[in-house]
């Protein structure tokens, strides 16, 4: 049970941290597969919380046996 990430960085915002509760939730033993845009915040000088970056991930759940045909990283093409 984590939030919904956003479809794109403009959306992802600080609302999605302050307002957890109205957000949509996804699970990802449901979905198997989540991609999206989540924010990192921190609180400033004033103690109030600030967008600090954001980050674009898609996560996969795979099984023991789909991990060892393709082990992180060498199924990836060569870096351009």
């Amino acid at each position: 049970r984590s939030p919904r990430g956003a479809k794109t960085s403009k959306q992802c915002s600080l609302e999605m941290v302050t307002n957890e509760a109205e957000l949509p939730m996804v699970s990802i033993f449901k979905q198997k597969r989540v991609k999206g845009w989540w924010p990192f915040v921190a609180r400033d000088e004033n103690d109030e919380l600030e967008v600090t970056g954001k980050v674009e991930a898609e996560l996969h759940l795979l099984t023991a046996e789909e991990a060892e045909k393709s082990p992180a990283g060498l199924a990836r093409n060569e870096p351009d």
